[in-house]
């Protein structure tokens, strides 16, 4: 997998500020360094380091665990938004606009689970 496909350093602290503690094959230490392991590990339970989810990993544990949807929107040119609903009411409870490079759809999915983490 691409660096781009994991949750950044700033976003693995709020997932584990929010008690995301599921076992992933990757972690970031305290200065940002990445470790990867050969079997998946809760990394969030050492105070040495933060679990490494995929974006994928972590969209979904919000879903699940705090029914919060991120969706993506493609606009135009290098433009991505992402909005945040609730499940299943389809609430709008974020909506924010991230004007990126081309191919950096994995930077707005990042960032709108930031916001998502944020309101939790």
């Amino acid at each position: 997998m691409n660096k781009e496909d994991y949750v950044s350093l700033e976003c693995a602290k709020l997932l584990k500020e929010k008690g995301y503690n599921e076992p992933v094959f990757s972690q970031y230490t305290k200065r940002g360094s990445v470790w990867i392991c050969q079997e998946p590990e809760n990394f969030n339970e050492s105070t040495g380091c933060f679990s490494r989810p995929t974006l994928y990993e972590a969209q979904k544990w919000l879903r699940e665990k705090h029914n919060l949807f991120i969706e993506i929107t493609y606009m135009h040119g290098n433009y991505y938004i992402y909005s945040i609903l609730t499940i299943p009411t389809h609430d709008y409870i974020g909506l924010d606009c991230v004007r990126i490079n081309s191919d950096n759809y994995e930077q707005c999915l990042n960032a709108g689970i930031i916001e998502a983490l944020k309101l939790i």
